[in-house]
């Protein structure tokens, strides 16, 4: 690959990038499915999709190329962001502000052109806090995950609002299975790298004790309650109880890892648990998309 191509897409962290994309993905669909009075496809409309993907891709580009500029000084402290390209100088801070403008803009423009207000709204709030507030706090307070979890959360959301206008029940419904799913995601991930986040000063597991009892209880509780959120949809009828076929064998997997964790205080069990969430809400979603 190309040496400036690579360094833009670490910037843009691509592959994160396309996770969240899928999320959109996944709410545009179930936007379609549940309000359509028959067929889903009758609702699918191309432009409208292509502007959700596209111009949701823009948008996360400039967050995280946003985030790295913000954070240049202290990703040059820990080893797992010490290579990224602006540490590195591979990319200028003039190029990066300058790319992160450009795709920001873009991306709002499409959203403007392609989807509702509500859309192109919730996705520059998401822009807001994730660069402007949560970036900041993460130095300040391990409430600052429950801050991140905010614009983590508002993508199906997003894809959702793009087909109905709107931010209903079914729309929230989507928003708090994501927002959940982010704890014990993002703490798995935090209780791996504790040492490293430690020496650029964040705290991000949710005890002051770091990995110990009390945050591997915080990430049980949490796994226990993304759990109750994702099976609600299927209450509530936004899905058939056929989708139980999927989410409880995984709901129990994912329970079982977080058990672990909690009774180990291990990083080999915080590892898995962390594979396990990555799985867990793709097939969530897709089980409400299929049954």
């Amino acid at each position: 690959m190309n040496p400036t191509v690579k360094a833009f897409a670490q910037l843009i962290k691509f592959r994160l990038t396309a996770s969240v994309a899928a999320t959109s993905v996944f709410g545009y669909i179930l936007g379609c499915k549940l309000n359509a009075d028959g067929d889903w496809k009758s609702l699918f409309d191309w432009v409208t999709f292509s502007g959700v993907l596209i111009g949701g891709m823009l948008v996360v580009f400039a967050s995280n190329g946003l985030n790295q500029i913000i954070e240049k000084e202290n990703d040059g402290k820990m080893t797992r962001t010490a290579q990224r390209p602006i540490v590195e100088e591979r990319i200028s801070l003039s190029q990066a502000i300058t790319f992160c403008w450009i795709t920001g803009i873009l991306g709002i423009i499409i959203l403007s052109f392609t989807t509702p207000f509500v859309s192109v709204f919730l996705s520059g709030l998401s822009l807001v806090i994730y660069v402007f507030v949560y970036t900041p706090m993460k130095q300040t307070t391990n409430m600052s995950v429950m801050i991140g979890a905010i614009p983590g959360a508002l993508p199906p959301l997003i894809g959702y609002t793009s087909v109905v206008g709107r931010i209903d029940e079914p729309g929230m419904m989507l928003f708090l299975v994501q927002f959940f799913w982010q704890f014990p995601h993002f703490w798995s991930i935090a209780w791996l790298l504790h040492d490293d986040y430690q020496k650029a000063g964040y705290w991000l597991l949710p005890s002051s004790g770091g990995r110990d009892k009390k945050s591997g209880y915080q990430i049980l509780t949490y796994t226990v309650l993304l759990i109750i959120i994702s099976m609600t949809p299927i209450y509530y009828g936004m899905a058939g109880p056929k989708s139980l076929m999927l989410i409880l064998p995984i709901s129990i997997w994912l329970l079982i890892k977080s058990v672990a964790l909690f009774r180990s205080l291990g990083i080999p069990d915080a590892r898995k648990l962390m594979y396990a969430t990555l799985i867990y809400t793709p097939l969530v979603f897709l089980g409400y998309i299929i049954f």
